[in-house]
């Protein structure tokens, strides 16, 4: 995870910035938006989402279809 994706995550950073440390103390964790929204952060499920896609614009977050709904984890790639 670089410095510099972190930065670009904007002023309404403060979502983004709980789910990153949650995967940063659970590398291994993954979740669907709901179970981030109701376990990890105690946040709008809607509003969650809006973190998760700009985590996985900057790819600091990989989003996987798992049957019937998207599962998100720590991103494996490096980011740019």
């Amino acid at each position: 995870m670089s410095v510099d994706n972190v930065a670009d995550i904007g002023e309404d950073s403060q979502l983004a910035l709980q789910i990153l440390d949650y995967f940063r103390r659970h590398p291994l964790a993954k979740d669907s938006v709901e179970g981030i929204a109701r376990f990890w952060v105690s946040a709008d499920p809607l509003e969650v989402r809006r973190a998760l896609d700009k985590l996985v614009d900057l790819r600091l977050v990989e989003k996987r279809k798992n049957a019937s709904m998207d599962l998100y984890s720590m991103s494996s790639e490096p980011a740019a």
